[in-house]
């Protein structure tokens, strides 16, 4: 299984560096100029009624043209290659600078159709193209594939910060407008949810 085609090979980042944090979350309303996708994921393997850590790391798009694979698609080629067992459940987590593009948001949506020991949530700083319908379905689709989509808040910048950055110990530093940013996506997202 490759869902991302010939070149979603490669394996997560460790963590990134604070300026790559702090410009690609910033849960900005209108970030035009931001078109990279990031996306930091926590697996844990669900045993006994309790999760275990297991695995984490970051993920970019990859924005070769031979390859133009979406952070979305290299974890899901990552984690089948390298992880999946059909022995074990997983809970995943997501935290992503965008929010899923359509063929992005089916892919995982057919993923999760094929796979059901595998439990996805979905954290994102921004809505990629909210105003679109197709962007919308993708989000209702994944939605009614059981997938919790919701807008990141200070706690979940916070825990990417502290989990997923080169942070050298500083703490995390909320920029203004956070918590407004917060709310207008939040009810800009169960508009499309809805």
């Amino acid at each position: 299984l490759n869902p991302g085609g010939g070149g979603c090979s490669e394996n997560p980042m460790e963590a990134m560096d604070p300026d790559t944090f702090y410009f690609h979350f910033k849960n900005l309303w209108e970030a035009d100029n931001r078109n990279e996708s990031w996306l930091c994921f926590a697996v844990e393997v669900i045993k006994h009624h309790s999760t275990v850590p297991w695995k984490r790391g970051v993920f970019r798009n990859q924005v070769d043209p031979e390859t133009h694979c979406h952070a979305e698609k290299c974890f899901l080629s990552w984690f089948c290659d390298n992880t999946l067992s059909p022995k074990k459940n997983y809970q995943v987590t997501w935290y992503t600078s965008w929010s899923p593009c359509p063929e992005c948001a089916r892919e995982v949506a057919k993923f999760l159709a094929r796979h059901s020991n595998v439990m996805l949530t979905i954290y994102t700083a921004r809505l990629y193209y909210s105003q679109y319908p197709n962007y919308q379905e993708g989000l209702r689709r994944l939605n009614e594939e059981g997938v919790p989509v919701e807008i990141m808040d200070y706690e979940d910048f916070k825990y990417c910060w502290e989990n997923f950055v080169y942070n050298d110990g500083e703490p995390f530093k909320p920029w203004k407008g956070l918590k407004t940013n917060f709310r207008s996506l939040t009810r800009r997202l169960r508009e499309i949810l809805q």
